[in-house]
């Protein structure tokens, strides 16, 4: 029965409870995180933790508006906050235990009011925190409690009876962590082939940690390396011998100190292969309205999952043209101030290299571009026109795994294959009947098994399918005639008569 109510009430929701999970399709963001605020978060290091809320990810990981030194801080306040759309699952690759400054820090300070408070606290690994009495060595849990707040980034040791941390002067030490320790070698991490993996290689064990398919991959900060970007391309590709992942990537602004520009980023995005099939790059990063500076592939990414949330995790909605307002101009570094850009810019330098940004276009900013980082107007297809092409083909593959491996060593029937073929042909054509497709058939594809095959049990269907092309310019042809005149002379006939 519900509660009975009377008068005017209030409730409280996390910002970040639109969740996009009808399909189990994941963004998966590696980088680092502020674990060492929180209690227990060296156990958060190179593990995919799924978080549906602000509240949730600053649990995990913590929280820091020092997005240069802590990656993930970022997506965490514009896909939580400011789109408050889930889940995320994030990987950070900060380790308190070796990433960390040699010498320990220390502080004598004298509790007040049974509590002490320690200022500018955000580098200090609260697991190591030691309080001693002289020669006393305090006991966390039983003399006091200690905690982190990251919005005035100080740590407060409050005494849990009356006198336990006594009224002089006490002895605090602890280790510091050293985020400018963490390099791409961390972000990129290893695999042993046997089930130990870190960094992006940790991407092989979302599915079996977390349940979600791994099936968009971003590493904002770290993903312009080209060393990190060319092992995001890797581990990307049939992850576990089964899914493949869309890559969000960014061009850097700057190159070894030289700022790249419109004129020069088409040029070293194909020198250094940033042209993937299976990517969406985008350049430069934006200046907010609030004053922070984002990652393009961030704020492009968080509309995307927005459509996920509207669409039931299917992705024929492709981000290009969705509101930003959060976008106050494009930033390319101090040398770019004072430059206003027009979409005409946009299209000429970036987008028809395949590279997309943002614009200001229809009264407001918007991001800006659909092709697949893969495209050109010399190597354009109609598969690499739009990034939601591949997406659905992706889609499709994961989805059909997922749900399909719950067959797998039962009897298969003639009558088996048929109800499978037709259940596939139904969820073909409800894609077709929403416009994520235009034409999709489902078959047995006899032609590709070999005998052999069939008598091991090895079955492949096929789905040929077309994606609903987008429109990518729409013209307005405006003729001059002289027609109207008609009714001129209409008029002075009329007159006349």
């Amino acid at each position: 029965m519900a509660n009975y109510l009377h008068g005017a009430y209030g409730q409280q929701q996390a910002v970040g409870s639109r969740i996009a999970t009808e399909s189990q399709q994941a963004i998966v963001l590696v980088g680092t995180a502020p674990v060492n605020t929180i209690a227990g978060g060296a156990a958060n290091v190179n593990v995919p933790v799924l978080v549906n809320d602000i509240s949730e990810a600053r649990r995990a990981f913590g929280y820091s508006d020092a997005w240069e030194k802590y990656t993930l801080c970022e997506a965490m306040h514009v896909f939580l906050e400011l789109n408050g759309v889930g889940p995320l699952v994030m990987i950070n690759v900060l380790d308190p235990a070796t990433h960390k400054k040699a010498q320990k820090g220390s502080k004598s300070l004298t509790p007040a009011n049974g509590r002490v408070t320690i200022t500018n606290a955000g580098d200090i690994v609260l697991d190591s925190v030691v309080v001693k009495s002289g020669e006393t060595t305090k006991t966390k849990d039983t003399d006091y409690t200690i905690s982190y707040n990251y919005l005035k980034k100080t740590i407060v040791i409050a005494e849990l009876t009356s006198g336990a941390l006594g009224t002089t002067a006490l002895t605090i030490t602890y280790d510091e962590i050293d985020a400018s320790a963490v390099t791409s070698a961390a972000v990129i991490g290893a695999t042993d082939g046997n089930g130990l993996n870190t960094g992006l290689y940790a991407i092989k064990n979302v599915y079996q940690l977390t349940g979600m398919i791994p099936s968009y991959l971003m590493a904002p900060g770290w993903s312009e390396i080209p060393a990190v970007h060319a092992v995001m391309a890797q581990v990307s590709i049939k992850i576990n011998n089964h899914w493949d992942a869309w890559m969000f990537t960014d061009l850097p602004i700057t190159d070894n100190g030289t700022a790249l520009t419109l004129d020069t980023a088409a040029t070293w995005k194909n020198a250094n292969n940033y042209n993937k099939n299976n990517e969406t790059v985008s350049f430069p990063m934006f200046v907010g309205t609030d004053g922070k500076y984002y990652h393009a592939s961030v704020i492009r990414a968080a509309n995307f999952l927005d459509l996920l949330a509207e669409n039931d995790g299917i992705p024929y909605h492709t981000a290009s043209n969705t509101d930003a307002s959060i976008i106050a101009n494009l930033w390319l570094g101090a040398s770019s101030a004072g430059r206003v850009y027009d979409d005409t810019l946009i299209n000429e330098k970036l987008v028809k290299n395949g590279i997309c940004s943002a614009a200001f276009v229809g009264g407001r900013w918007a991001i800006w571009g659909a092709h697949a980082a893969s495209y050109d107007q010399e190597n354009g297809d109609t598969i690499n026109v739009s990034e939601t092409n591949v997406m659905m083909l992706y889609y499709i593959s994961n989805d059909f795994q997922h749900r399909r491996v719950r067959d797998v060593d039962k009897p298969l029937s003639a009558n088996d294959i048929q109800a499978i073929v037709a259940e596939e042909q139904t969820r073909l054509d409800a894609l077709v009947k929403i416009g994520a497709l235009t034409y999709a058939n489902a078959f047995l594809n006899t032609d590709a098994i070999a005998r052999s095959d069939m008598y091991n049990g090895d079955y492949m269907f096929t789905f040929d399918v077309t994606t609903t092309p987008l429109a990518k310019s729409l013209t307005a042809l405006v003729n001059w005639v002289d027609d109207g005149f008609a009714t001129y002379f209409a008029v002075g006939n009329e007159s006349a008569d």
